[in-house]
């Protein structure tokens, strides 16, 4: 399973696709620890996919992988969310609860995002 396919799914806002993966990622025995870091992406991306690949490890009682380590914060806040953008509660939300791999990375998300996405 590529990340890349996530990130792009999570970037342009295509839920089912995310879900879809997420799901495909869950019933997998993959080892967390073995996601390969992705190369050729945009300033942000890796951002989020560092982000991603800590909170399903965390999700999943593994270890991330180390390249995860390495990856710097978005150069922009990013939400995954479009609504956070302009609902300032839900916005609030995602900067105080939601997954720290994620905030930590300038990357936001509401704290149920794990589950349902």
């Amino acid at each position: 399973m590529q990340i890349r396919t996530l990130i792009e799914a999570l970037r342009s806002f295509d839920v089912r696709r995310a879900r879809k993966w997420v799901a495909d990622a869950t019933r997998a025995p993959v080892r967390r620890t073995k996601v390969a870091r992705p190369s050729g992406m945009t300033a942000a991306q890796p951002a989020v996919a560092a982000g991603v690949v800590e909170s399903l490890a965390n999700r999943s009682g593994q270890r991330s992988p180390g390249w995860t380590s390495e990856v710097a914060e978005s150069p922009r806040r990013i939400y995954l969310v479009p609504a956070a953008e302009s609902i300032l509660r839900l916005r609030k939300l995602c900067g105080k609860e939601g997954s720290e791999p994620l905030r930590k990375r300038q990357i936001m998300a509401p704290p149920e995002f794990q589950t349902v996405a």
